[in-house]
């Protein structure tokens, strides 16, 4: 129900806090870091197989962007005030959920590279999909596009 109940239950979770995969956005407030084992295991693959894509694309390394994990019901009616998509019955509740951006991404190259920026967003977008798609075919997960927030809502099944 709140945060203070969530505290008790993290022995069933696992934290997921930024890692070489993948990075938590810093300005996620209506969200706490941790997921089911299963959704920590996953978001860990899609982060690992999407570093892959882009090395085998000869791309410059990127990370993805988590910007939701587990929302109390009182994080999720308090977000349902101000964001019209978010809904009463929100599977983040449940941790198995989480959101990635799919319009900012975290360039792994070092500020003075050449090569920082010498790919654009849409088209990591396009390599995050193969790569969501991929998995969702292997029966992995299901994956909801959210326009408005610019993120996909990804579940593990």
């Amino acid at each position: 129900m709140n945060r203070v109940e969530a505290e008790h239950r993290k022995k069933d979770l696992l934290y997921v806090g930024a890692n070489p995969y993948y990075m938590i956005d810093p300005s996620m407030r209506s969200s706490i870091p941790y997921l089911v084992p299963k959704a920590s295991h996953l978001l860990q693959h899609i982060g690992r197989r999407f570093l892959d894509s882009l090395a085998v694309k000869q791309i410059p390394l990127h990370t993805i962007i988590v910007t939701s994990v587990l929302r109390t019901e009182e994080d999720v009616a308090r977000l349902r005030r101000i964001n019209g998509n978010a809904s009463e019955q929100s599977c983040h509740r449940f941790g198995t959920t989480f959101d990635i951006s799919y319009n900012r991404y975290h360039t792994v190259a070092p500020p003075d590279d050449p090569n920082r920026r010498a790919v654009r967003n849409d088209s990591l977008k396009f390599i995050l999909s193969e790569v969501l798609r991929d998995c969702r075919e292997e029966g992995l997960c299901y994956i909801k596009y959210e326009v408005k927030q610019g993120c996909f809502h990804v579940t593990v099944r």
